[in-house]
């Protein structure tokens, strides 16, 4: 009772695991539904080719746009000058505690709380002087984006100001700058973390920051070494179930730790603050994406393992030889549904996608043409079941015993002990026997005996052999026989025919010696040998012809010819019916009586009916 509790305990455990990572995985998804990776490369894509343009024309001066400012921003900030890109910043008119000298610092805060909620978008930006003259706003004034708040938005403006010289400029609105050290205080990053950005040596990779990179590569150390501790402790645990279920160790082992694993990593990714570019990722549950598919395939495998064992155990080995192909083919549609999944979560078009697998699935089915006929043999031969690992066969001029039916081709391990793979699409299609599927094994062999053997030794030697043959308790009645087949120029052909009771060939073989030794004994017993091969050259004394006997023959034959009734080509139809049963079958003083003699099935059919309607 106590081991059925904690079966259905472990299987709640990870029913509650997979329910658990579904939804932790459609969570993220949803958080990332603003900004997926497909909106995130095709603005990049988009802003790299404005810029181009932009620096190949050198139509507008530095600020002269709200597109030209951003673009100079952007390069000051590519070159890590943030003290040119604060150029473009409104320092002026702000309130009391913010230091206008202070502009690249706020420029750098600014950056790092946009670069969390948004990405520029170039195409957006206006390329006129006067900006975006039908946004609702100010003349002077273009919005960039906001920033998300628990208090609200934030709007992010662009404002045209003089540029001192007498003419205007667009920056970054000093409204925005205001607010800058309020937002970073709740949103940007603690004291802590900013000594520990400064402390590090500059680098940067990926969209990400120095201590980001740093947190984040120590996260993939120590999470492996975490997860592995916990997939220890599982293992340990584990190993009290495989008898009741099979592969739960290595499932703990590998399948668990792995998802596990990946979803302390999707978690510590997105505790670190990153920026849109570097998050994206994450925030459309790559890494959850990919933790579940090796949970629900390692969940398939454990299945396998386990049923396997249930077949094994009910004596089903022909099941778990089919076990194998359906589970990989299981697999691989996981591992599609769940691709496609990811992409329609990155914002790509699941109907474009299904097209163009649509398109490509034919392409490979061209190209795989010969593979897929290995498949659908496979299937053919678990289908139709004409052999199973372990039967041995003949195919062709292979001989050996089946060892594994694959998806591609089955594997035979000849006599010799060597191992031949035939593909199943050439082995499902021509002539297979099937040596491990005889029920029973045929015994015959066809005696030649000399001819110095006398008529009444024959008869001896069959009735002898048709009492070995009744007497044998592993002779089967069917088709027993022992018969004077032929008389042939140096031998009479004696035929031994019967089935043994058994298709295993080891035990037939000693049923077959025994056979054989008693056949010997019987013809040692009657003074019978055995025809030697080749001619034998005999010299005897020529013995003259008996003329009364040719004498006889003549005559009777003129006789026929006179009377007409020479039998050539044939009998006529009146002397075929007086000659019909004329001779005594079975022949006079044998055991056997008429109604012993065995008939054909239609004489038994008939008499039945005859029976049936008296």
């Amino acid at each position: 009772m106590v081991q059925l509790n904690w079966h259905i305990c472990w299987r709640s455990f990870l029913s509650m695991l997979l329910v658990f990572s579904i939804q932790f995985g459609a969570f993220s998804a949803f958080a990332a539904d603003e900004i997926n990776l497909k909106k995130v490369a095709e603005a990049e894509k988009r802003s790299e080719a404005i810029a181009e343009a932009q620096g190949g024309l050198i139509l507008t001066r530095d600020g002269e746009t709200p597109l030209s400012t951003l673009i100079a921003i952007s390069q000051a900030v590519e070159q890590d000058d943030w003290q040119t890109a604060a150029e473009f910043v409104d320092l002026r008119y702000l309130p009391k505690g913010i230091n206008p000298e202070d502009g690249p610092e706020l420029l750098r805060k600014l950056s790092i709380l946009w670069n969390k909620q948004n990405i520029i978008d170039l195409s957006q930006i206006s390329d006129q002087p006067t900006g975006h003259l039908n946004d609702k706003l100010p003349s002077y004034r273009d919005l960039l984006g906001v920033l998300e708040t628990n208090t609200g938005p934030v709007p992010v403006y662009m404002q045209h100001v003089p540029d001192g010289k007498g003419g205007k400029i667009w920056k970054i609105s000093n409204a925005t700058v205001a607010k800058i050290p309020e937002l970073w205080d709740e949103y940007g990053y603690s004291p802590q973390i900013e000594a520990l950005a400064n402390f590090l040596p500059e680098f940067s990779a990926f969209y990400m920051e120095n201590w980001q990179l740093l947190i984040l590569g120590l996260s993939i150390l120590f999470g492996w070494i975490g997860t592995g501790l916990i997939s220890l402790a599982a293992m340990n645990i584990a190993k009290h179930f495989e008898s009741a279920i099979a592969g739960v160790t290595r499932f703990c082992g590998r399948s668990l730790r792995w998802f596990l694993y990946l979803s302390l990593l999707q978690y510590a990714a997105l505790a670190l603050g990153l920026s849109v570019r570097a998050r994206v990722w994450f925030d459309n549950s790559t890494l959850l994406y990919l933790a579940n598919t090796i949970l629900i395939i390692g969940l398939v495998e454990l299945y396998a393992a386990y049923k396997s064992k249930q077949l094994h155990d009910q004596d089903k080995s022909y099941s778990v030889a089919l076990l194998r192909p359906m589970v990989a083919i299981l697999k691989i549609i996981i591992v599609v549904i769940i691709a496609l999944m990811w992409f329609e979560s990155s914002g790509y078009n699941m109907a474009t996608i299904l097209t163009g697998l649509g398109v490509g699935s034919l392409a490979i089915a061209l190209a795989a043409q010969k593979p897929l006929e290995n498949v659908f043999g496979a299937l053919t031969l678990y289908a139709a079941r004409p052999i199973k690992p372990g039967d041995f066969c003949r195919f062709g001029a292979t001989l050996g015993v089946v060892e594994e039916i694959g998806l591609r081709s089955t594997r035979i391990r000849k006599l010799d002990r060597t191992v031949v793979h035939i593909p199943n699409s050439v082995f499902s299609s021509q002539e297979l026997e099937n040596f491990s599927v005889i029920d029973r094994r045929r015994y015959k062999h066809d005696l030649r005996i000399s001819l110095d053997t006398t008529k009444e030794q024959l008869q001896m030697l069959l009735m002898e052999l048709r009492k070995l043959l009744l007497s044998h308790p592993r002779v089967l009645e069917v088709a027993q026989r022992a018969r004077f087949l032929a008389i042939e120029r140096d031998a009479f052909v004696v035929n031994v025919n019967a089935y043994i009771d058994t298709g295993d060939i080891n035990e037939y073989f000693g049923i077959a010696e025994d056979l054989n030794f008693h056949l010997l004994n019987i013809m040692k017993e009657l003074d019978i040998h055995i025809a030697p091969i080749g001619q034998n050259v005999v010299l005897n004394n020529a013995v003259p012809a008996d003329l009364e006997v040719q004498q006889r023959a003549e005559q009777t034959i003129r006789q026929l010819i006179e009377e007409e009734e020479l039998p050539f080509p044939n009998y006529s139809e009146d002397t075929r019916d007086k000659f019909k049963d004329s001779v005594a079958y079975p022949p006079i003083g044998s055991v056997t009586k008429p109604k012993d003699v065995l008939k054909s099935p239609e004489e038994l059919e008939v008499e039945n009916e005859i029976e049936a309607k008296s």
